[in-house]
């Protein structure tokens, strides 16, 4: 395989290593529905976002994604840059290639895990920390969209593409990349994305509802990929964009509350009040044909963010001697009438 390198490309390279390697699972987009192999494909996720971050991460993940399919949950979001839980920028200077070739071997190898089990991976790009930003000027940040466009294209298309994570933060305005947080300039990245990859969808958003309305109605976003700030409900958002005149696309919230998340520590969610914020987003989703929605947890997924550690596995009851979210997998199990997985049973 490919091995790291500090810039340029490993001498292996040119052999351009698939994506997949199992037969290619293909996502599209009609509408609002999301469709794998032309089938209807009913979206349920978690937000693991550092999960190509280091090699241990990706492992453990990997380990992990049966137990999440059988309890319903088939997508996860990652990005390249990472999350609070572990970040960088893996881009070399000018946007053309990789500085650090292990994340983009990472993230290979979680989408090709995830088509053999028939689940689908958003892969993000952009991410509002970085303590030695590579990638020097706008341009750049150009090219490294078209970096991601043409990885993407070698393999399998269960994917997403989502330009930025929470696009409308301050965070962005001392990096390179810090224009995503101007709806325009993120719209005409999604239209570079589809330059190089047309058959891949791309979109992009934030928790700036009102940037999310200029972002949803570009013919050149295919999904509205937004997050919430604390426990707002998806459905009245969901029904605030389509009176907006949001185009007819997916609304899928791939970070429900954000850092509000931060009061449930290590996997620890001890108030029945704070459990029923969670379960009421699910509740809303499956009711709601085109709004879906992806659970996330700082401390658990981002544990290295709050002084603990990341964690890929699902744990437990979510309580003091049992912490963990199965809590959450084992709701979406039965509103999706799943059978016990077959570790239950």
């Amino acid at each position: 395989p490919p091995q790291e390198v500090e810039n340029g490309h490993s001498s292996s390279e040119s052999k351009k290593e698939k994506v997949g390697t199992s037969p290619e699972s293909t996502l599209t987009i009609e509408g609002e529905m999301f469709k794998l192999n032309g089938t209807l494909f009913d979206m349920w996720g978690i937000r693991v976002a550092s999960a190509a971050y280091k090699e241990e991460y990706t492992e453990v993940l990997i380990s992990n994604l049966d137990v999440y399919k059988s309890y319903g949950i088939n997508t996860v979001t990652v990005f390249y840059m990472g999350s609070s839980g572990g970040y960088s920028d893996p881009f070399n200077a000018n946007g053309t290639g990789w500085i650090d070739t292990g994340v983009r071997n990472r993230m290979r190898k979680i989408i090709r895990e995830c088509n053999i089990r028939g689940m689908v991976v958003i892969v993000g790009i952009f991410y509002q920390r970085s303590d030695k930003p590579s990638l020097k000027n706008w341009r750049a940040v150009q090219e490294a969209v078209k970096t991601v466009a043409r990885e993407l294209s070698q393999g399998s298309r269960n994917v997403i593409a989502n330009i930025a994570n929470e696009q409308n933060s301050n965070r962005y305005s001392r990096l390179p990349w810090s224009r995503v947080r101007n709806p325009d300039d993120l719209i005409k990245l999604c239209q570079i994305f589809k330059t190089v990859a047309p058959d891949i969808p791309v979109g992009g958003g934030g928790y700036d509802h009102e940037k999310n309305i200029v972002i949803g109605r570009s013919k050149h976003v295919d999904a509205l990929l937004w997050d919430t700030k604390g426990p707002e409900n998806s459905k009245l958002l969901y029904d605030r964009f389509k009176k907006a005149r949001v185009r007819s696309i997916p609304m899928v919230n791939v970070e429900c509350f954000g850092g509000w998340t931060r009061r449930f520590t290590k996997g620890i969610f001890n108030t029945a009040k704070g459990r029923k914020k969670y379960l009421d987003e699910a509740d809303r989703c499956q009711a709601q044909p085109g709004l879906y929605f992806f659970f996330h947890s700082c401390p658990w997924y981002q544990g290295a963010s709050v002084g603990g550690r990341n964690r890929f596995d699902v744990g437990g009851a979510g309580i003091q001697n049992d912490p963990g979210v199965r809590w959450y997998l084992e709701h979406v199990r039965k509103i999706r009438l799943l059978p016990l997985p077959p570790k239950l049973n």
